[in-house]
């Protein structure tokens, strides 16, 4: 049976890491379409768009279980979200993504097989949707993974801003794959245990193909491996915690220190909050916050709870602490969460004539994702706790900055579970010997539940003023009195000496936040190919088509969560939106010449109320046997999500209070911005300039310039940035920080088409084989510089983030330089590979308001070795194939980062050294 096959010919594919060919399965070229065209070839194809291909060899060859692993790898990636990160990726645990070029995680398409794949419901802390590459086939099932790196939206549409990651399954096997692999870290007993199995039948007209793969990973927390300090964990809000008073205590001992400290006027108000009464403003104005009276005591005991004392006071009754009372939760969160891992794919194509062709693809996955978190969180919004309490000692009304769970507590656990469809068939075909045809359908949905605990606004208020637990009526209970119990916020509820907080009442104060997610694609295109006219370097190739899309998202959020009744993670209202995409497209491949080649392509997409047209002209000149040229230019868009639309979300971000000074966490309440203006689409012009030359038959080596310039940038406005503008005075920054007695609660953050993002660089690549009496040699590397990455950001300004974190603007880390070298090595039944990773330092913009570029640190280089040995068997009936291995062979620990998790997840793996073995085995 005639199968169509994805292949990249010519020198693009030496930059695929080359596995043993000992090792390797033959395969047959029978017809070329490359991804990033829609003609088809009957001859072998450079492509004159910048193009790689990594095949099922060179993945085996790296080592790698899942294909978060081999993005990570790329040197064309930077700023995935990656690793389950609680403190910058909120929601989204168990899901994986593709960055290419730093441009944002939904500005590569994601396809299976040429056809669209539907976008993970659950979205990033910024708004983003992305496919969630974790989702996708079995990687047994891959027969390649082919990428192109220039804007690809003259034919694919949105999304393909900065290229294209396609995905493709084996077709014409015969026979049964089985692989088995144990990986685990070097000291700290996280394991995956994965099993994987294709079978594959065929016949002259019909080929079955069928995929499974089931992972069993085991949990990493920041207690078994802990890469950040104290400082980076430290939170001002603990339990126990600390008060502001803003009056004058009714305890005489207490009002002696207070009037001291913080009444200058002698009025009986705080002079922290005397300008929000209309007085004037004093100069050098303190918070008036007291240490709980047993913190230092505690901190004597537990090494989690961290005095983080102003000042200390003597009075009559001792010494009184002013300042916080603070919380190490540096512990408890998972560097790798608990995950159960299933996915299934069945492909069927069937010749129904000589002229006619179908196929179907059915796909399912699910993972069910556990992720450590601190005992609780912290309070967003500050309870007053009554003067009426009986463990109160101040004897007048205080606010409580805190959390109901911290010393001696245990980690709590949330849940982020994923399931995906996908559904897939097209029909084939030809109306002549030079005109084709081909129709498709795909259906995917994504549902995604979170479930994460919180203490609940209304039960909490109703506990600290005596009237909490199950079996208490608010409306006729008498406070502290039998079934009505007082939540103690003091110091004395964890010694003994005041009311104790029972299990039962904690269990009434703490609920769940639940998120029932889903986004749905169905997607119908028809594609007609063919050829007409003779020129010079050979026959004029054309395709046309159109694409109809139709997108659905919905967010079903808990009762709680509707009304903002959870303290801190806030809550949410419901949303939906709905879309139908329409889609006209052409292309031509114009042979000018023998060494000349001109591709066009163009496309219109119509999304309702947004539209666009872009163009694309690609050259391929070839002067000499030797080298070839190519260039590209064409224009891109991204039309904005669903999500970024309609949607609403409060995630929790890591913010430096101006007022305060140091790195806490707070609510960041992402919407659509209220002015009413619809977003319009991102615009990019993309530019692409390469060279390919075969210096000897066995050298070769490789050059691309690319440059892309994004302008109407989709951005969720960076909360820091929006804290350091109002503190600077700005009044539209000012009107979206929310404060509570001075004292931040939540920043709102708006969509906006607001920014410009202009980023250039080169990829640089040189693959050398020799072929000896001690076995065949594969030496190479690839790199990619990136020269700029400049942009307007509405808060932040002008920023270069070339070689930058890009904390405080609305962009992702970038390493100026990364780069990977590798050598295979292949005799008879051995095999061995060796791999160098490098990313370049970079400088860390996260500093407290006001210090400025000085105050920037630079996050060190980093350089790790992944090795791998293999042997194949020779039996009578199958030849399995071991192999042993190490990634990060060296054990080196990311470089340090002073914020939450003491590491940058959006670039490094805290991992450590991990060990494996696979066996694989092959039945005909």
């Amino acid at each position: 049976m005639k199968r169509t096959i994805n292949l990249m010919v010519g020198f693009g594919l030496a930059l695929a890491l080359t596995a043993p060919t000992s090792l390797a399965q033959e395969v047959v070229l029978e017809e070329v379409v490359v991804t990033g065209t829609y003609i088809k070839r009957k001859n072998q194809f450079e492509s004159p768009s910048p193009l790689t291909s990594l095949g099922a060899e060179d993945l085996a060859s790296m080592g790698v279980n899942e294909i978060s692993d081999v993005i990570e790898d790329l040197t064309i990636n930077t700023g995935s979200q990656n690793n389950p990160d609680a403190f910058t990726q909120n929601y989204t645990t168990g899901t994986s993504n593709v960055n290419l070029r730093g441009l944002g995680v939904s500005s590569t398409l994601v396809m299976i097989n040429g056809r669209r794949q539907t976008q993970s419901a659950a979205a990033t802390d910024r708004g983003e949707n992305f496919v969630d590459t974790s989702s996708l086939p079995p990687m047994i099932a891959f027969d390649r993974i082919e990428t192109v790196k220039d804007g690809a939206t003259a034919l694919y549409g949105s999304d393909a801003v900065a290229g294209v990651m396609n995905f493709i399954t084996r077709s014409g096997f015969e026979g049964v794959d089985l692989q088995v692999e144990y990986q685990t870290t070097d000291q700290d007993n996280q394991e995956d245990m994965q099993v994987s199995a294709v079978w594959g039948v065929a016949n002259d007209t019909t080929d079955f193909l069928a995929a499974f793969s089931f992972l069993d990973r085991s949990q990493l927390t920041t207690f078994d491996r802990r890469l950040s300090d104290v400082t980076d964990d430290l939170s001002q809000a603990g339990n126990p915690g600390a008060f502001l008073v803003p009056t004058v205590p009714a305890n005489p001992a207490y009002a002696l220190v207070w009037t001291a400290a913080f009444d200058t006027n002698l009025n009986g108000l705080a002079d922290f909050l005397e300008p929000g009464f209309g007085l004037p403003a004093v100069p050098g104005a303190l918070q008036p916050v007291f240490a709980d009276p047993d913190c230092t005591a505690i901190a004597a005991q537990d090494p989690k709870t961290v005095p983080l004392i102003g000042q200390s006071v003597p009075s009559p009754i001792g010494n009184i602490d002013l300042g916080a009372c603070g919380f190490d939760f540096g512990d408890f969160f998972s560097l790798v969460p608990e995950e159960e891992k299933t996915s299934v794919y069945l492909q069927v194509q069937h010749d129904f004539s000589d002229s006619v062709t179908g196929s179907a693809e059915f796909h399912y996955a699910t993972n069910e994702a556990t992720r450590n978190n601190s005992p609780s969180f912290p309070f967003a919004r500050f309870p007053t706790v009554p003067a009426t309490h009986p463990d109160n000692p101040f004897g007048t009304n205080v606010l409580f900055i805190g959390r109901v769970l911290g010393a001696g507590a245990t980690a709590k656990q949330s849940t982020h579970d994923s399931d995906t469809t996908r559904f897939a068939a097209d029909l084939v075909g030809d109306f002549n010997a030079s005109w084709g045809w081909d129709v498709g359908v795909q259906y995917s949905k994504n549902d995604f539940n979170v479930n994460a605990p919180d203490v609940l606004v209304d039960r909490f208020n109703a506990a600290i003023v005596g009237l909490g637990g199950a079996g208490c009526d608010p409306l006729t209970g008498t406070p502290g009195t039998g079934a009505c119990e007082y939540f103690n916020p003091f110091g004395t509820a964890l010694t003994g000496a005041g009311t104790t907080n029972s299990a039962a009442l904690l269990d009434d104060i703490i609920g769940t936040l639940a998120i029932d997610a889903s986004n749905e694609l169905t997607t119908f295109d028809v594609v007609i190919n063919g050829e007409f006219g003779d020129l010079p370097g050979g026959t004029v190739g054309v395709a046309f088509g159109a694409q109809y899309r139709d997108e659905e998202l919905t967010y079903d959020y808990d009762d709680d969560s509707n009304r903002d009744n959870f303290l801190f993670l806030t809550g949410n209202p419901d949303f939906s939106g709905n879309r139908d995409v329409s889609a006209l497209f052409v292309e031509l491949a114009i042979p000018i010449a023998s060494t000349l080649d001109v591709q066009l392509a163009a496309r219109y997409e119509d999304y309702e109320d947004v539209d666009s047209t872009d163009p694309k002209l690609t050259l391929l000149w070839r002067p000499s046997d030797a080298v070839s040229l190519r260039a590209s230019f064409g224009t891109a868009f991204r039309a904005p999500s669903l999500f970024q639309s309609a949607g609403t979300q409060t995630s929790l971000a890591q913010l430096v209070d101006p007022l305060v000074g140091s790195p806490q966490f707070f609510p960041v309440r992402s919407q659509p911005n209220p002015s009413g203006t619809p977003l319009q689409p991102e615009e990019a012009d993309v530019l692409n300039f390469g060279l390919s030359w075969s210096v000897t038959d066995n050298f070769r080596v490789g050059f691309d310039y690319w440059s892309f310039d994004y302008s109407n940038v989709i951005i969720q406005q960076n909360p820091q940035a929006l804290l350091n503008a109002a503190a600077a005075g700005d009044p539209q920054a000012a009107s979206q920080v929310i404060r509570q007695a001075g004292l931040l609660i939540r920043v709102d953050s708006f969509y906006d088409n607001a920014s410009t993002l202009e980023t250039d660089g080169f990829d640089l690549l040189a693959r050398y084989d020799i072929d000896t009496n001690a076995g065949a040699f594969t030496i190479g590397a690839e790199a990619t510089f990136v020269s700029s990455y400049d942009l307007v950001d509405p808060q932040a300004g002008a920023v270069s983030g070339a070689g930058r974190r890009n904390f405080a603007n609305f962009a992702t880390s970038v390493p100026e330089l990364r780069a990977n070298g590798y050598v295979n090595w292949t005799q008879g039944q051995h095999a061995a590979n060796a791999y160098l990773r490098f990313v370049d330092s970079y400088t860390d913009d996260q500093v407290a308001f006001g210090q400025g570029p000085a105050a920037f640190t630079s996050i060190d280089s980093h350089l790790t070795v992944d090795a791998n040995y293999s042997y194949q068997f020779d039996f009578a009936n199958f030849s399995p194939i071991v192999t042993v291995g190490a990634i990060n062979l060296l054990d080196e620990d990311p470089p340090r980062v002073a914020t939450n998790g003491g590491y940058d997840s959006k670039v490094h793996d805290p991992r450590g050294r991990l060990w494996y073995v696979k066996a694989a085995v092959q039945f005909e």
